[in-house]
């Protein structure tokens, strides 16, 4: 396991509490080349979970969220190219790369139309998992997720996910308040 553990990021030893002694905890950062050249070394699968979350983080700094969400993506895909070209990987992505539904449920079908930084990056992200499949045969995946949720998650603040908020909240016996569209 990979993380740099940055606080504002979700990174937390806390919840790795009762696993140390089955996981192999690598304390680096994505944005490091160097890192990331040694790590994907002997690799059977690479579990890309990295990156910036927060869409209200990403308008306040687009640089963090480039480097973190697109760049650093590259890191990582050269690092298997070069020294570990049979690797599996599967990339987390978000379905923020939509925007606004248009309809729902949103499938794969649905208008890429980001909304913010964190959008577009991850949406290029996607991109370069999928140009370095084709043109260098990396066996990758890309998954869109939402609002995902389980034990440790980040639950202070908003910054990876509403439905933090909303456990808080009821956790603290306050209301959990819900916008969106009318129901029809």
């Amino acid at each position: 396991m990979v993380d740099s553990l940055i606080p504002e990021y979700g990174g937390n030893p806390f919840n790795l509490d009762g696993y140390e002694d089955r996981i192999k905890i690598n304390v680096a950062d994505i944005r490091d080349s160097f890192s990331m050249a040694y790590l994907v070394q002997g690799q059977d699968y690479l579990f890309n979970l990295a990156g910036q979350t927060s869409h209200i983080d990403s308008m306040k700094d687009p640089f963090v969220d480039l480097d973190i969400n697109c760049r650093s993506q590259l890191f990582i895909l050269e690092a298997c190219r070069r020294y570990n070209p049979s690797i599996k990987v599967v990339y987390a992505s978000t379905r923020q790369i939509y925007g606004r539904p248009e309809s729902l449920p949103v499938d794969e079908e649905h208008r890429l139309r980001p909304t913010d930084v964190n959008g577009i990056n991850k949406m290029a992200g996607e991109f370069y998992h999928i140009l370095y499949s084709q043109v260098y045969g990396i066996r990758s995946c890309v998954l869109r997720l939402t609002n995902t949720y389980g034990p440790r998650m980040r639950i202070k603040d908003a910054r990876q996910t509403f439905l933090g908020v909303w456990i808080r909240n009821l956790i603290q016996n306050k209301p959990v308040e819900v916008w969106g569209m009318a129901s029809r």
